[in-house]
């Protein structure tokens, strides 16, 4: 996908997509593929494999090929797919690479760990990335990785960093990003829905969410009032929806991942299945998950005896 087109595409709720995987650790491509096939017919914008949620660090080479490749099959054009890719620039080219050779729309940077490269530095791993793959990027803003005004104007001299997805929670900054670098940039609210308001204020056009795998209306109409400026709508669906399930995500260390897929698999959307050093829910947590999807009215597959 050209940048000008990619640019035009990420518009709306952006579907993080989990990655399936059976209970011995092994992808579960068939649910996979149904997985993403039911997000690119629900009104999202597109989907984005291989980030945080779809636990890409814990990916092999071969297996991410894989998992890009029936993703973007399971799409079939509807939306745009997207890929995580990550590690230093050498490794992250390389899975650029991968990905754009399994049909992806474009990219997301990963953060980095360990290192905080300089500002040279960075713009040459993104020029990397984006040469070696020929696809835009999202450039990813988060805790321990935070782009300012200044880093965002240095990769702005890399034409394929199409967007960024600000994920630090600092307003402050990215409405001054937002206002020194105007239209530079597709500005992304990474925060998902519960500072949908302020972000959509702000100048995001596009909102991620992990919750839109459960459902998508409910993430749809949360971004739908934050672009409407409709506070009282907003507060109804976070108090009545979303706040029970951020608040659980939020419990607990490596929450945000499980809580989406045991959600999933109680929904009869695929296994709960993470991989290590990621556990499982504790009983007691799924016990609160699946009162708080009954309470809400999501039908259950009835238990097999």
């Amino acid at each position: 996908m050209d940048l000008q087109t990619l640019r035009t595409s990420l518009r709306g709720v952006l579907a993080f997509a989990p990655t399936s995987m059976h209970d011995d650790g092994a992808l579960d491509l068939d649910s996979q593929r149904s997985h993403v096939a039911f997000l690119a017919g629900s009104g999202v914008g597109a989907v984005v494999v291989g980030g945080g949620v779809g636990e890409f660090y814990a990916l092999d080479e071969p297996e991410y090929a894989a998992l890009v490749r029936e993703s973007v099959d399971a799409a079939g054009g509807r939306v745009p797919v997207l890929a995580g890719v990550g590690h230093a620039t050498a490794i992250a080219s390389r899975l650029a690479r991968v990905a754009a050779d399994a049909g992806a729309d474009g990219l997301m940077v990963n953060p980095l760990y360990f290192v905080t490269p300089d500002r040279d530095g960075m713009v040459r791993h993104y020029r990397e990335i984006g040469a070696a793959s020929g696809l835009g990027l999202i450039v990813f803003s988060t805790t321990g990785a935070v782009y300012d005004d200044a880093d965002l104007e240095r990769l702005a001299e890399v034409e394929a960093a199409v967007a960024v997805k600000d994920e630090a929670g600092d307003q402050e900054l990215f409405a001054r990003c937002v206002r020194t670098l105007g239209d530079r940039y597709v500005w992304i609210n990474g925060m998902a829905e519960l500072p949908a308001v302020d972000y959509a204020r702000m100048g995001a056009v596009a909102m991620t969410s992990g919750m839109v795998n459960l459902d998508p209306d409910v993430a749809l109409d949360v971004w739908s009032a934050a672009l409407a400026g409709d506070a009282e709508r907003h507060a109804t669906l976070l108090r009545e929806r979303i706040a029970p399930i951020a608040a659980l995500r939020a419990a607990r260390p490596g929450y945000h991942i499980t809580v989406i897929k045991e959600a999933m698999h109680l929904l009869g959307r695929g296994g709960p299945a993470v991989r290590l050093p990621l556990l499982p829910l504790r009983p007691e947590d799924r016990a609160a998950l699946a009162e708080h999807l009954d309470r809400c009215g999501y039908r259950r597959p009835e238990p097999v005896a």
